[in-house]
């Protein structure tokens, strides 16, 4: 069957899965930290991490790095780090209308900022939270910590923008 990637066999009077059942990928997002119960079945896991993503302020002023995310599996925790602060170069003297753009929510992304004059421009990004995919066997019915970074704050100095929260998606297999 193309639209389900399986092989079935006519026995004679119905129509039955060659070599057991059909499975199904199925995906567990969070947003937010919590716990992760692992469906009936279920023995292997794979998770998509990414941190927190960096704020960031004129100078780095008071802004802060991202939040770490991470999946606690029974072989170990698996963890990405957040994005480092950023800064637009340069102090109040010589910055005409700074601008920050802060990460989007749920993306890992570091601020964005922009400032300068007619003359001269700065531009400056605070980090990304960093990408991990990982695998690992799972016991059904088990808990697993899922841990997702905030954003670093924004600075309050001139200007500041906060970076973009983390994420955190687990895919698995289920029988259809």
């Amino acid at each position: 069957l193309k639209d389900t990637d399986s092989l079935e066999l006519y026995d004679g009077s119905a129509w039955a899965a060659v070599g057991g059942a059909t499975m199904i990928k199925k995906v567990d997002a969070f947003t937010s930290s919590g716990t992760w119960t692992v469906p009936a079945g279920v023995t292997y896991a794979i998770a998509h991490i990414r941190g927190g993503g960096g704020g960031i302020a004129v100078d780095a002023n008071d802004a802060g790095d991202g939040g770490a995310s991470s999946v606690a599996f029974s072989g170990g925790t698996i963890t990405a780090n957040g994005g480092t602060k950023g800064a637009v170069a340069g102090t109040g003297g010589n910055i005409t209308g700074p601008v920050a753009f802060a990460g989007q929510a749920n993306s890992g992304h570091g601020a964005m900022g922009v400032s300068g004059k007619a003359t001269s421009a700065s531009a400056g990004t605070a980090e990304n939270g960093a990408y991990i995919v990982a695998g690992d066997t799972v016991t059904p019915a088990a808990s697993i910590t899922v841990t997702v970074g905030a954003g670093g704050a924004a600075g309050t100095a001139v200007t500041g923008a906060a970076g973009g929260s983390g994420y955190v998606w687990i895919e698995y297999y289920e029988e259809a």
